[in-house]
Protein backbone atom coordinates (compact mmCIF):
# COMPACT_ATOMS: atom_id res chain seq x y z
CA UNK A 1 0.00 0.00 0.00
CA UNK A 2 1.20 3.08 -0.74
CA UNK A 3 0.62 7.02 0.04
CA UNK A 4 1.50 10.16 -2.37
CA UNK A 5 5.04 12.05 -1.82
CA UNK A 6 4.80 14.55 0.88
CA UNK A 7 1.28 13.10 2.41
CA UNK A 8 2.21 11.78 5.63
CA UNK A 9 -0.40 8.75 7.10
CA UNK A 10 -2.18 10.06 9.79
CA UNK A 11 -4.48 6.67 9.56
CA UNK A 12 -3.74 3.22 9.35
CA UNK A 13 -0.67 2.43 7.42
CA UNK A 14 -1.82 3.06 3.77
CA UNK A 15 0.77 4.64 1.88
CA UNK A 16 1.86 5.31 -1.96
CA UNK A 17 5.10 5.88 -3.55
CA UNK A 18 5.09 6.56 -7.11
CA UNK A 19 8.77 5.17 -8.33
CA UNK A 20 10.69 6.91 -10.59
CA UNK A 21 10.74 4.29 -13.37
CA UNK A 22 6.84 5.09 -13.66
CA UNK A 23 8.20 7.60 -16.76
CA UNK A 24 9.96 5.19 -18.56
CA UNK A 25 7.38 2.50 -18.78
CA UNK A 26 4.96 4.21 -19.57
CA UNK A 27 6.84 5.78 -22.69
CA UNK A 28 7.78 2.40 -23.68
CA UNK A 29 4.46 1.86 -24.34
CA UNK A 30 4.22 4.24 -26.85
CA UNK A 31 5.88 5.00 -30.08
CA UNK A 32 5.66 7.46 -32.98
CA UNK A 33 3.55 7.33 -35.85
CA UNK A 34 6.41 7.22 -38.12
CA UNK A 35 8.15 4.11 -35.75
CA UNK A 36 4.78 2.27 -36.45
CA UNK A 37 4.69 2.83 -40.23
CA UNK A 38 8.58 1.53 -40.18
CA UNK A 39 7.11 -1.39 -38.18
CA UNK A 40 3.99 -2.38 -40.51
CA UNK A 41 6.00 -1.75 -43.67
CA UNK A 42 9.47 -4.03 -42.29
CA UNK A 43 7.07 -7.25 -41.16
CA UNK A 44 4.39 -7.05 -44.10
CA UNK A 45 7.59 -6.15 -46.65
CA UNK A 46 10.67 -8.49 -45.29
CA UNK A 47 8.81 -11.76 -46.13
CA UNK A 48 8.03 -11.07 -49.40
CA UNK A 49 11.34 -10.08 -49.77
CA UNK A 50 12.77 -12.99 -48.62
CA UNK A 51 10.26 -15.73 -50.16
CA UNK A 52 11.37 -13.79 -53.42
CA UNK A 53 15.20 -13.90 -52.66
CA UNK A 54 14.68 -17.24 -51.66
CA UNK A 55 13.12 -18.36 -55.14
CA UNK A 56 16.06 -16.73 -56.90
CA UNK A 57 18.25 -18.57 -55.23
CA UNK A 58 16.95 -21.90 -56.11
CA UNK A 59 16.57 -21.17 -59.42
CA UNK A 60 20.53 -20.21 -59.49
CA UNK A 61 21.24 -23.42 -57.82
CA UNK A 62 18.54 -25.45 -60.53
CA UNK A 63 20.88 -23.95 -63.39
CA UNK A 64 23.94 -25.30 -62.00
CA UNK A 65 22.41 -28.70 -61.87
CA UNK A 66 23.92 -29.42 -57.72
CA UNK A 67 20.92 -31.53 -57.86
CA UNK A 68 22.74 -33.43 -54.57
CA UNK A 69 22.13 -30.27 -52.74
CA UNK A 70 18.37 -30.67 -53.44
CA UNK A 71 17.48 -33.82 -51.29
CA UNK A 72 18.47 -31.61 -48.37
CA UNK A 73 15.88 -29.02 -48.69
CA UNK A 74 13.01 -31.05 -47.83
CA UNK A 75 13.93 -31.86 -43.84
CA UNK A 76 15.46 -28.51 -43.57
CA UNK A 77 12.17 -27.06 -44.86
CA UNK A 78 9.92 -28.86 -42.16
CA UNK A 79 12.97 -28.35 -39.11
CA UNK A 80 12.41 -24.80 -39.94
CA UNK A 81 9.33 -24.73 -40.14
CA UNK A 82 8.26 -26.15 -37.33
CA UNK A 83 10.61 -24.13 -34.99
CA UNK A 84 9.00 -21.38 -36.38
CA UNK A 85 5.75 -22.52 -35.61
CA UNK A 86 6.83 -23.78 -32.01
CA UNK A 87 8.12 -19.71 -31.43
CA UNK A 88 4.90 -18.09 -32.90
CA UNK A 89 2.65 -20.47 -30.90
CA UNK A 90 4.33 -19.63 -27.32
CA UNK A 91 4.78 -16.18 -28.12
CA UNK A 92 1.47 -15.77 -29.99
CA UNK A 93 -0.10 -17.05 -26.52
CA UNK A 94 2.03 -14.89 -23.88
CA UNK A 95 1.58 -11.20 -25.97
CA UNK A 96 -2.94 -12.17 -26.06
CA UNK A 97 -2.79 -13.26 -22.32
CA UNK A 98 -0.65 -10.51 -21.74
CA UNK A 99 -2.99 -8.03 -23.91
CA UNK A 100 -6.06 -9.78 -22.28
CA UNK A 101 -4.62 -8.83 -18.62
CA UNK A 102 -3.68 -5.24 -19.34
CA UNK A 103 -7.49 -4.62 -19.90
CA UNK A 104 -8.61 -6.99 -17.47
CA UNK A 105 -6.42 -3.86 -15.08
CA UNK A 106 -8.51 -1.28 -16.89
CA UNK A 107 -11.60 -2.91 -15.71
CA UNK A 108 -10.18 -3.30 -12.30
CA UNK A 109 -9.12 0.11 -12.14
CA UNK A 110 -12.66 1.29 -13.47
CA UNK A 111 -14.38 -0.56 -10.87
CA UNK A 112 -12.02 0.69 -8.10
CA UNK A 113 -12.37 4.64 -9.02
CA UNK A 114 -16.30 3.88 -9.14
CA UNK A 115 -16.52 1.96 -5.72
CA UNK A 116 -14.40 4.65 -4.34
CA UNK A 117 -16.78 7.14 -5.29
CA UNK A 118 -20.00 5.75 -4.14
CA UNK A 119 -18.43 5.15 -0.62
CA UNK A 120 -17.40 9.16 -0.57
CA UNK A 121 -21.09 8.85 0.83
CA UNK A 122 -19.76 7.76 3.69
CA UNK A 123 -18.01 11.27 4.23
CA UNK A 124 -18.94 14.19 5.38
CA UNK A 125 -19.13 17.45 3.87
CA UNK A 126 -16.28 19.22 2.44
CA UNK A 127 -14.42 15.70 1.97
CA UNK A 128 -16.94 14.00 0.20
CA UNK A 129 -17.38 16.29 -2.69
CA UNK A 130 -13.88 17.18 -2.35
CA UNK A 131 -12.82 13.18 -3.10
CA UNK A 132 -15.80 13.01 -5.80
CA UNK A 133 -14.29 15.88 -7.29
CA UNK A 134 -10.93 14.32 -7.36
CA UNK A 135 -11.92 10.71 -8.68
CA UNK A 136 -13.92 12.73 -11.38
CA UNK A 137 -10.63 14.33 -12.39
CA UNK A 138 -8.81 11.54 -11.96
CA UNK A 139 -10.94 9.14 -14.31
CA UNK A 140 -11.39 11.85 -16.82
CA UNK A 141 -7.45 12.07 -16.63
CA UNK A 142 -7.03 8.72 -17.33
CA UNK A 143 -9.14 8.72 -20.53
CA UNK A 144 -7.34 11.56 -21.73
CA UNK A 145 -3.95 10.06 -21.51
CA UNK A 146 -5.15 7.08 -23.18
CA UNK A 147 -6.29 8.46 -26.10
CA UNK A 148 -3.11 10.08 -26.69
CA UNK A 149 -0.73 7.36 -25.61
CA UNK A 150 0.17 6.99 -29.84
CA UNK A 151 1.69 10.01 -30.28
CA UNK A 152 3.84 9.64 -27.21
CA UNK A 153 3.32 10.62 -23.08
CA UNK A 154 3.94 13.71 -22.18
CA UNK A 155 5.64 14.79 -18.69
CA UNK A 156 3.35 16.74 -17.76
CA UNK A 157 0.60 13.87 -17.41
CA UNK A 158 2.90 12.26 -15.39
CA UNK A 159 3.10 15.25 -13.55
CA UNK A 160 -0.75 15.75 -13.15
CA UNK A 161 -1.38 11.61 -12.01
CA UNK A 162 0.83 12.36 -8.69
CA UNK A 163 -0.87 15.97 -8.01
CA UNK A 164 -3.90 13.96 -8.86
CA UNK A 165 -3.33 10.54 -6.58
CA UNK A 166 -2.35 13.20 -4.15
CA UNK A 167 -5.64 15.14 -4.09
CA UNK A 168 -7.70 12.01 -3.96
CA UNK A 169 -5.34 10.64 -0.99
CA UNK A 170 -5.52 14.28 1.30
CA UNK A 171 -9.36 14.55 0.71
CA UNK A 172 -9.79 10.69 1.85
CA UNK A 173 -7.43 10.85 4.49
CA UNK A 174 -8.99 13.83 6.17
CA UNK A 175 -12.87 12.75 5.63
CA UNK A 176 -11.26 9.57 7.51
CA UNK A 177 -9.72 11.68 10.09
CA UNK A 178 -13.20 13.63 10.72
CA UNK A 179 -15.22 10.07 10.63
CA UNK A 180 -13.12 7.32 11.82
CA UNK A 181 -15.75 4.94 11.39
CA UNK A 182 -15.40 5.25 7.93
CA UNK A 183 -11.54 4.04 7.74
CA UNK A 184 -12.18 0.51 6.79
CA UNK A 185 -14.68 0.84 4.17
CA UNK A 186 -13.31 4.56 2.29
CA UNK A 187 -9.48 3.73 2.45
CA UNK A 188 -9.81 0.33 0.68
CA UNK A 189 -11.23 1.30 -2.04
CA UNK A 190 -9.00 4.29 -2.50
CA UNK A 191 -5.97 2.82 -2.04
CA UNK A 192 -6.46 0.15 -4.74
CA UNK A 193 -7.22 3.29 -7.58
CA UNK A 194 -3.83 4.57 -6.49
CA UNK A 195 -2.33 0.94 -6.15
CA UNK A 196 -3.79 0.01 -9.38
CA UNK A 197 -1.71 2.46 -11.32
CA UNK A 198 1.42 0.90 -10.64
CA UNK A 199 -0.07 -2.29 -11.11
CA UNK A 200 -0.56 -1.19 -14.48
CA UNK A 201 2.95 0.43 -15.06
CA UNK A 202 4.53 -2.93 -14.33
CA UNK A 203 1.73 -4.99 -16.98
CA UNK A 204 3.69 -2.32 -19.18
CA UNK A 205 7.29 -4.28 -18.66
CA UNK A 206 5.62 -7.46 -19.30
CA UNK A 207 6.77 -8.01 -22.92
CA UNK A 208 8.53 -10.50 -24.90
CA UNK A 209 11.98 -10.85 -24.16
CA UNK A 210 14.05 -8.92 -27.32
CA UNK A 211 16.19 -11.99 -27.71
CA UNK A 212 12.71 -14.18 -28.22
CA UNK A 213 11.99 -11.44 -30.80
CA UNK A 214 14.88 -11.54 -32.53
CA UNK A 215 14.85 -15.02 -32.58
CA UNK A 216 11.37 -14.77 -33.67
CA UNK A 217 12.11 -12.19 -36.39
CA UNK A 218 14.52 -14.42 -37.67
CA UNK A 219 12.97 -17.48 -38.07
CA UNK A 220 9.92 -15.92 -39.97
CA UNK A 221 12.56 -14.68 -42.75
CA UNK A 222 14.78 -18.07 -42.79
CA UNK A 223 11.51 -19.98 -43.45
CA UNK A 224 9.75 -18.01 -46.23
CA UNK A 225 13.20 -18.14 -47.09
CA UNK A 226 13.46 -21.74 -47.40
CA UNK A 227 9.47 -21.49 -48.69
CA UNK A 228 11.12 -19.83 -51.66
CA UNK A 229 14.35 -21.86 -52.08
CA UNK A 230 12.61 -24.66 -52.54
CA UNK A 231 9.84 -23.61 -54.76
CA UNK A 232 12.68 -22.22 -56.77
CA UNK A 233 14.31 -26.00 -57.20
CA UNK A 234 10.92 -27.33 -58.45
CA UNK A 235 11.08 -25.35 -61.20
CA UNK A 236 7.69 -23.17 -61.57
CA UNK A 237 6.31 -21.85 -58.06
CA UNK A 238 3.02 -21.95 -57.64
CA UNK A 239 2.59 -18.51 -56.84
CA UNK A 240 -0.84 -17.98 -55.10
CA UNK A 241 0.36 -21.15 -52.41
CA UNK A 242 3.84 -19.36 -51.66
CA UNK A 243 2.76 -16.16 -51.15
CA UNK A 244 -0.82 -17.18 -49.19
CA UNK A 245 1.33 -18.82 -46.62
CA UNK A 246 3.70 -16.30 -46.96
CA UNK A 247 1.51 -13.32 -45.74
CA UNK A 248 -0.17 -16.02 -43.26
CA UNK A 249 3.17 -15.94 -41.23
CA UNK A 250 3.25 -12.38 -41.50
CA UNK A 251 0.38 -11.62 -40.57
CA UNK A 252 0.76 -14.12 -37.54
CA UNK A 253 4.38 -12.15 -36.96
CA UNK A 254 2.71 -8.59 -37.16
CA UNK A 255 -0.14 -9.57 -34.57
CA UNK A 256 2.21 -11.19 -32.01
CA UNK A 257 4.29 -7.76 -32.41
CA UNK A 258 1.04 -5.67 -31.94
CA UNK A 259 -0.45 -7.09 -29.23
CA UNK A 260 2.72 -7.42 -27.56
CA UNK A 261 2.42 -3.26 -27.82
CA UNK A 262 -1.00 -2.10 -27.48
CA UNK A 263 -1.11 1.28 -27.22
CA UNK A 264 1.57 1.65 -30.41
CA UNK A 265 -0.15 -0.42 -32.96
CA UNK A 266 -3.23 -1.33 -34.59
CA UNK A 267 -5.12 -3.74 -31.92
CA UNK A 268 -5.87 -1.03 -29.30
CA UNK A 269 -6.70 -1.31 -25.49
CA UNK A 270 -9.80 0.30 -24.66
CA UNK A 271 -10.53 2.69 -22.27
CA UNK A 272 -14.59 1.72 -22.45
CA UNK A 273 -15.00 0.80 -18.80
CA UNK A 274 -13.28 3.77 -17.65
CA UNK A 275 -15.64 6.46 -20.08
CA UNK A 276 -18.74 4.40 -19.21
CA UNK A 277 -18.28 5.60 -15.24
CA UNK A 278 -21.21 7.77 -14.56
CA UNK A 279 -19.25 9.91 -12.16
CA UNK A 280 -22.12 13.15 -11.44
Amino acid sequence: MRRPRNEPATVGTVSVDKVSADSAALRAETAPASRRRARAGTVSGAPILALEGGFRAGRRTLRKRAIEMTSQVGPLQGAILGLLGLLLAFSFAAAGARFLERQDLILQEANAIGTAYLRADLLDEPYRSELRAALKRYAEHRIDVGRRLRSGLMSADLAEAEQLHAGIWKAARDGVAARPAAMLAMLAPVNEVIDLHATRVAAIEKRLPPLVLVSLIASSMLAVWAIGYGAGLAGPRHVPLTFALTILISLALWITIDLDRPRAGLIQLSDAPLEALKLE
